[in-house]
């Protein structure tokens, strides 16, 4: 269901509790059949089985919270030929293991380990009992957008403990069904800060190489040229920039994330350098340090001050003393 950012999205809340225990595992499965994909369910607790579902769309995508008893998911061939629209979903479990399985591939999850799998291929899931399960539908075209190849990512585990898994395994527990229906932002926005994070939790996979030329040292080295030409535009945004070079904001965010970087970190980087190089050039002896920093793009001294000192160890006024050394 697709929806305007005037107002709010639906929020479709189920549980078993409307059903007798002898059809609850049933029931269970063909929600699952109409609201995220087709699966055959199995539980060791089928007569005694509970479970309860959340779901909310976010721009494209459709988010959800699933818990309950312990549940064995199988994507078979029969689901996948009654699936009329295929689609990938990343998965974080909260407070327990998990397995899958999918092809050659056999995963143990950790709780807030993230994992990307494909409707189109047979899949097999093991959740233990009491486990809470955070869910992102991802449509085919919009992940290919963020990653060239996704299907490279299928089934390998994004750990919670590596620096951008931990920062898209934190943003998926948070954009909750609750917080999507009445996103704080535009949910486009917020859908592709999510395909940001994941593309840069792609980055640090070791053995995973898109060879798009999205993902190309050449392409990247244009972005930042131009970033370190315009630097210095004080509402320079992302959007500007891939203008200049022809290509689409989500393309150029693609680009800078398969090598493990943002625009926001590379303006930065350019703004100081650029200051930098006229706090310890002479001839700018009369500008002021404030001046200085409105004329390398920042917005006022005291960001400019902070950057510094965060970026560099020392506020400007002693890197202009010091620039002898």
């Amino acid at each position: 269901m697709e929806r305007s950012d005037s107002r709010a999205a639906a929020l479709f809340k189920w549980s078993t509790d409307d059903f007798v225990p002898s059809q609850r595992l049933d029931a269970y499965a063909g929600m699952l059949d109409n609201r995220i994909l087709s699966i055959t369910m199995s539980s060791p607790v089928r007569f005694n089985f509970n479970a309860v579902l959340t779901a909310a769309q976010l721009g494209p995508l459709t988010v959800s919270r699933l818990g309950g008893s312990s549940q064995n998911a199988y994507r078979t061939r029969k689901d996948i030929a009654r699936t009329e629209e295929f689609a990938y979903l990343l998965t974080v479990g909260v407070g327990c293991n998990w397995r899958y399985w999918q092809k050659d591939r056999e995963a143990l999850l950790l709780p807030g380990d993230v994992l990307l799998a494909d409707t189109r291929d047979e899949l097999s899931v093991h959740w233990p009992p009491d486990c809470l399960a955070l869910n992102v539908r991802l449509p085919i075209e919009w992940l290919q957008a963020w990653i060239p190849d996704p299907r490279q990512l299928v089934g390998r585990r994004i750990s919670r403990d590596s620096h951008w898994g931990r920062m898209l395994s934190a943003y998926i527990s948070r954009v909750t069904p609750e917080l999507a229906a009445a996103a704080p932002l535009p949910s486009q926005v917020m859908a592709d800060q999510m395909g940001a994070l994941l593309a840069l939790a792609a980055s640090e996979i070791q053995g995973y190489s898109p060879n798009d030329v999205a993902s190309s040292v050449q392409q990247r080295n244009r972005i930042h040229a131009c970033i370190e030409q315009r630097c210095s535009e004080l509402q320079l945004t992302a959007t500007d920039v891939a203008a200049s070079l022809n290509l689409s904001p989500r393309t150029l965010h693609r680009i800078l994330a398969a090598h493990g970087q943002t625009f926001g970190s590379k303006l930065i980087d350019a703004r100081l350098a650029t200051a930098t190089r006229m706090l310890q050039a002479r001839q700018f002896d009369r500008v002021t340090i404030a001046e200085i920093g409105k004329r390398a793009g920042f917005l006022d001294s005291s960001h400019f001050a902070r950057v510094c000192r965060v970026r560099l160890g020392c506020t400007p006024s002693i890197l202009r003393r010091n620039r002898e050394s």
